[in-house]
C-alpha cells in the first residue's frame, strides 16, 4: 500500500447567519414571524436599510415611549 501524502488541514470559515438561514432554523424549531414583524422587515428590505437601520426600526416599533 502506498502512503498518501498528507494534505494541509482545511481552515473552517465561520458562516454568516443570513435572514434566509435564520428563517430555516426558526422553521425547524416551529417558530414563525408575526405579521407585524414580517411587515417591518419587508419595509426595511424594500427600502434597502442596513442592518443597524433595520434594528433601529424594530426597536422603535416595539418600545413604548413614555411621556410626561
Amino acid at each position: 500500500m502506498k502512503n498518501r501524502p498528507r494534505s494541509a488541514p482545511k481552515k473552517l470559515q465561520p458562516g454568516k447567519l443570513t435572514r434566509s438561514r435564520g428563517e430555516k432554523i426558526s422553521a425547524v424549531e416551529g417558530l414563525a414571524l408575526s405579521s407585524r414583524m414580517s411587515g417591518i422587515l419587508a419595509h426595511a428590505e424594500r427600502n434597502g436599510l442596513s442592518g443597524e437601520e433595520s434594528r433601529a426600526l424594530i426597536r422603535a416599533a416595539f418600545t413604548s415611549k413614555k411621556t410626561g
